[in-house]
């Protein structure tokens, strides 16, 4: 038997050919012709090649939909790709992932958890014992996903100015915890 190369996509214009269908409504084209960039899009979003063609199929039957709200043609790659991007994000909004009560877990001692649950009770600790100025931009940078120009938006200060306190915060920490802190002249422009 000889090897048979897999069959290409399904495209959205099989019914006629692609110039009739460009001439009868531009933004097919159009559309068609981003696939390829689309499902590479996808798929590194997802590292899922099948996950990507769904992705993208749906996508594009978002934009086939509303294809009449695409008004300037030079825009269409942004659009499109957008409508990937939320596509993408769709399938995780529609994912409910098991969770398990840590205090319950706790209480059926086991012993690795509850040590587990009694380092981070520590860390919470130290946290609280940093001064507020080092606390904030940490909690923020950790916890809460901002990045470094985010939090110096939202502080009103400048990102160095936000890097040298995430940098101080973590040496209080290593301090608290009985470690050696990093030295003070590895952190640029510290005020």
């Amino acid at each position: 038997m000889r090897n048979i190369p897999p069959d290409p996509p399904v495209s959205l214009t099989v019914s006629m050919p692609l110039e009739r269908q460009q001439a009868e409504d531009p933004t097919a084209g159009l559309i068609e012709s981003l696939r390829p960039e689309l499902v590479r899009f996808a798929y590194w979003l997802s590292r899922d090649r099948a996950l990507a063609e769904d992705v993208v199929q749906e996508a594009l039957l978002r934009a086939w939909r509303a294809r009449e709200a695409l008004r300037d043609r030079s825009a269409a790659r942004a659009w499109l790709l957008r409508i990937v991007r939320r596509e993408h994000a769709r399938l995780y909004e529609r994912k409910r992932l098991e969770t398990t009560n840590l205090q319950d877990a706790i209480a059926a001692e086991d012993g690795a958890l509850a040590a587990c649950g009694s380092e981070l009770l520590d860390l919470k600790l130290a946290i609280l014992k940093l001064p507020e100025e080092y606390r904030i931009p940490l909690v923020m940078q950790v916890l809460g996903g901002f990045s470094c120009q985010e939090i110096a938006q939202e502080l009103e200060l400048s990102s160095t100015a936000v890097l040298s306190r995430l940098f101080r915060a973590r040496n209080k920490l290593r301090t608290l915890y009985g470690l050696t802190p990093a030295p003070e002249d590895s952190v640029e422009g510290s005020p």
